[in-house]
């Protein structure tokens, strides 16, 4: 019964392939066999630190292989592995890890600064350096390193549980404090299922993860399920657009999941148009809607880039895009995965037919258990079983959903509902918008109008209200912005959401029914 959990994914797959590699990192090459070796040896650490199961163990840690063995090892023991996000201020990371009291916190060198200043705010019990730093401040800190050498690779025998909660994520916060949402083996377990079930990964897939492995995203979407099945792991700490084209092309990478921001970037890059992308079966882009601009880009060199939708809280598929269906629905996000019911519903809770817009919500085994202490916003989310996104969505015909926009972004001018997704859309057509956020701001007579906050294509030259006039071909003159400013970039998460909540502060005061009259309505 100890080997119930996620944990026993790698001690299976070192018994059954132990040659073939698992992890690729700075130039070092595990097999499974090595892999579970480390990640043993680290578990047996954990549990002589006195960790024990439901403990929380956190990681400050960059895009790196010993991420990977950290996360299996708490899994083994029934620990609670919770990743922190390394972009954050160490005020930020202090109310996280008050929140999560982690019982150890793994660090890299490049958070040494960080990690002595959360030492003087935080009980953590025990602190372990990965990498070698330029000097360890603290004598009691632990080298990663050190406890390959002094722990044994035998096997913890923990019982451990499905229904364990094995994952502690907290989500972006865009807006208010993070929350911590608990993630259970059976979640991610059946996560894998229906990412595999969908799509056909196999264990000679090399997977390139470059995207941050603290969001859901890069963890689950592929990293995890490629285990699961057998398959590498390629990890990469920086993402340089030349250089991820270069490293596709070298190690003859199969799949790659990143936000749309990345693959835009790498389309521009120098070296795309000659670059060879032929070892590719798919890409993948999560975390924010796909301009089809970049479908298209990427179809031109033969590589299909395949979307869904998922968020934190459902770990994260509950739709995805079949591969043959990527050209014919482009736009969509799929139907829902095998194991995952979907209902679009109006605001008194009443479904919705095809066609019709509504709240999504969802049901099935990749709903996560509770956020970490919010005993009532868990029961504001999860409603008789029904996990509520938050998100706004339409269904068509043949079953196939399409994102329209968060509820919370939804613009209402003059009674009518305008989302911005729609109105970005359309902007991604446009050649000199390299990237746009559109949000509402106050107006005087209409309530709210829509605003975009573009960003130009580099040499582009570009005006309001050419901008304003391209829109006006396009959509419906309620939904065209009254207004556009030009930035040279947009706030973002660390997982490439817009943050739209600070564009509305910074934005308000702009006065469009004074800069641009009622005709362009």
């Amino acid at each position: 019964m100890y080997d119930r959990g996620i944990g026993y994914w790698l001690t299976k797959r070192a018994r059954l392939h132990p040659k073939k590699i698992a992890f690729i990192n700075e130039g070092r090459r595990y097999t499974y066999f090595e892999a579970n070796q480390r990640v043993n040896r680290v578990a047996n650490f954990l549990r002589d630190m006195g960790v024990c199961k439901g403990d929380r163990v956190a990681v400050l840690l960059m895009n790196c292989s010993e991420f990977m063995e950290i996360y299996f090892a708490a899994n083994k023991i029934g620990a609670i592995f919770s990743p922190m996000n390394f972009r954050l201020t160490v005020s930020e990371l202090i109310y996280i890890l008050s929140d999560a009291a982690p019982s150890v916190l793994f660090y890299g060198c490049e958070f040494q600064e960080a990690a002595d200043q959360l030492k003087d705010k935080l009980k953590i019990n025990d602190y372990v350096l990965v990498g070698s730093g330029k000097q360890k401040t603290d004598l009691k800190d632990r080298f990663y390193e050190s406890i390959m050498d002094e722990y044994p690779d035998s096997e913890p025998r923990i019982l451990v549980n499905l229904e364990d909660p094995h994952l502690l994520m907290y989500t972006s916060g865009t807006t208010g404090n993070p929350k911590g949402a608990v993630i259970t083996h059976s979640n991610t377990l059946w996560n894998s299922l229906n990412g595999q079930l969908a799509y056909p990964l196999s264990s000679d897939d090399i997977t390139l993860v470059v995207a941050p492995l603290f969001h859901m995203g890069a963890l689950n979407i592929f990293t995890t399920p490629t285990i699961h099945k057998g398959g590498s792991i390629y990890i990469e700490k920086i993402f340089d657009p030349e250089d991820i084209l270069r490293i596709i092309e070298k190690e003859q990478i199969t799949t790659m999941f990143g936000a749309p921001t990345m693959f835009q970037m790498m389309m521009h890059a120098g070296n795309f148009d000659k670059c060879d992308l032929s070892s590719l079966k798919f890409l993948f882009v999560g975390g924010a809607p796909c301009p089809l601009t970049i479908i298209e880009a990427y179809n031109k060199k033969g590589v299909k880039v395949g979307q869904g939708y998922g968020l934190t809280e459902t770990s994260p598929f509950v739709c995805l895009l079949p591969i043959e269906d990527i050209v014919r629905k482009i736009g969509s996000v799929g139907p829902p995965v095998l194991h995952v019911e979907v209902k679009i519903i109006d605001d008194h809770g009443n479904e919705l037919g095809p066609n019709q817009v509504g709240e999504i919500i969802t049901k099935g085994p990749h709903v996560f258990k509770e956020y970490w202490n919010l005993l009532d916003q868990t029961r504001e989310a999860i409603i008789d079983g029904w996990f509520h996104t938050g998100d706004l969505g339409r269904m068509d015909e043949e079953g196939y959903y399409y994102l329209v926009d968060r509820k919370k972004d939804m613009i209402i001018s003059g009674g009518e509902n305008i989302y911005p997704a729609e109105v970005e859309k359309v902007l991604y057509q446009h050649p000199a918008v390299l990237d746009v956020a559109v949000v509402g701001i106050p107006h005087a007579k209409w309530g709210e109008s829509p605003l975009a906050i573009i960003v130009a294509e580099q040499g582009a030259d570009v005006n309001d209200q050419e901008i304003i006039s391209f829109c006006q071909r396009y959509l419906a003159g309620y939904k065209v912005p009254k207004a556009v400013v030009l930035v040279t970039e947009l706030p973002r998460t660390p997982t490439g959401k817009v943050r739209k909540n600070i564009l509305r502060q910074e934005y308000s005061s702009v006065a469009p029914h004074i800069l641009f009259p009622d005709k362009v309505r």
